[in-house]
């Protein structure tokens, strides 16, 4: 399947091939098949090890940084038996994190034949042991769920994608627009977690999706539980189960007494961290004032918690397939809220946007993206009904004068009055 991302690492390896590729993202988001996939189409030969399930290779590396290169080469081509093209062969590393001498035996081979194209992959957000060391080393790349451009490719509507591409010179008419919203509806159902969408665009059929996702939601619990350090094991599944509840509120906002009604932030802030880190979830940071710049408004301790993908959110909050097909985006709170996790992977794939954050007022006005583009701070509002009036949009531009908001519903693409109105389908492309 297509993925955005081959779009980098074909620049990678056209102008940075000296460095080290360092691929990151969150499990299950098709880092690995990604990697093989460009690998193969690129280079002739492929040296794969995987250092988190195969632990008998770990041996390979345990001289660290005093590795001699070439002997580290036919070792690895030994054990994986396969043979190295000079040039011409990839040396992928998945999980270099689980092998305590890996990194630096990695980056020593780089350091002393930094013509062979290498690449780590790792199950995280964060940085990894020893990584900071070697960071100028690295060309880093983060993958993320499949956004709805990649969707509509999996299912071959490229030509979808080319009427959302001139939608801004020629619009669509209304028959296409109603077969991109339906498929819209269905990317809105199957999420973006790539074995799913492979499995739809296969069979069409929405109880295997559940069950693939169900699927995904128990080996996520499996990674957490076999994974996090055992001063948060019982904090950190507390927090993963409290999702719902939390999104599910009118203002979003994180609480921590639905985790546990006796719970403190200090005793819960490391935890909470810890998703973060690994990419399982997407930490949303309030703004105190909607003024630039906006990283000097953040208030560290208002945010929202969204989740990984808004597929596996909907099987997370038992919302049913077929209650979204009937409601057909008339959302009450909980399905609202699975609109705005998917706003928050698209928007966060447009390079046109940074960093994503979110503004209240008291117990009235809400705004449910704000970010900075050339010193201009732009508010986002997300309509859960077409054209339905934002009040707390007006609150917000009264408050601050901003030149510009940004309206996403299910309208067309239009600009009137200070408030450019984004289709749901297009925000990859605004």
């Amino acid at each position: 399947m297509y993925r955005i991302i081959m779009n980098d690492l074909v620049k990678w390896y056209e102008e940075a091939l000296d460095k080290v590729l360092f691929l990151k993202g969150a499990r299950g988001v098709g880092k690995t098949w990604t990697m093989v996939d460009f690998g193969q189409g690129f280079f002739k030969k492929l040296i794969y090890i995987d250092l988190e399930k195969d632990e008998e290779s770990h041996y390979l590396f345990k001289r660290g940084k005093n590795i001699e290169a070439g002997k580290l080469m036919a070792s690895l081509a030994t054990y994986t038996n396969e043979m190295i093209i000079p040039d011409n062969t990839m040396f992928i590393f998945d999980e270099p994190q689980y092998c305590p001498k890996a990194l630096e035996a990695i980056m020593s081979l780089k350091e002393q034949r930094p013509e062979l194209p290498v690449c780590i992959i790792s199950s995280t957000i964060d940085t990894i042991p020893g990584e900071v060391f070697y960071s100028t080393g690295f060309h880093q790349l983060i993958l993320y769920p499949m956004t709805f451009e990649e969707f509509l490719t999996a299912n071959k509507e490229q030509e979808l994608c080319k009427f959302i591409e001139n939608q801004k010179v020629e619009p669509a008419t209304p028959q296409i627009i109603d077969r991109i919203t339906e498929l819209l509806m269905e990317y809105y159902i199957v999420g973006g977690m790539p074995i799913v969408v492979l499995d739809y665009v296969k069979n069409h059929d929405f109880d295997r999706v559940d069950a693939i996702l169900r699927e995904l939601l128990a080996r996520t619990r499996e990674y957490i539980m076999k994974d996090v350090p055992k001063n948060y094991s019982v904090k950190v599944p507390k927090i993963w189960d409290s999702i719902p509840a939390q999104l599910k509120k009118e203002n979003r906002k994180f609480m921590y007494q639905y985790v546990d009604e006796k719970a403190r932030a200090r005793e819960y802030e490391k935890a909470v961290q810890w998703l973060v880190d690994t990419g399982l979830v997407r930490r949303v940071n309030r703004i105190r004032d909607g003024i630039a710049p906006l990283k000097e408004q953040v208030d560290d301790k208002s945010f929202v918690l969204y989740h990984l993908d808004h597929g596996l959110l909907r099987v997370m909050c038992g919302i049913a397939y077929s209650k979204i097909e009937k409601d057909r985006f008339e959302f009450d709170e909980l399905s609202g809220a699975l609109l705005e996790q998917l706003v928050l992977s698209e928007l966060s794939m447009n390079n046109t946007v940074k960093d994503l954050y979110f503004w209240i007022s008291g117990a009235t006005a809400r705004i449910d993206f704000v970010f900075e583009d050339d010193g201009d701070v732009i508010p986002v509002n997300v309509e859960a009904k077409r054209q339905r009036k934002s009040q707390s949009m007006k609150v917000f531009n009264d408050r601050y004068k901003n030149r510009m908001a940004i309206n996403i519903s299910l309208d067309e693409l239009g600009f009137s009055k200070g408030i450019l109105n984004v289709p749901l389908y297009g925000l990859w492309n605004f």
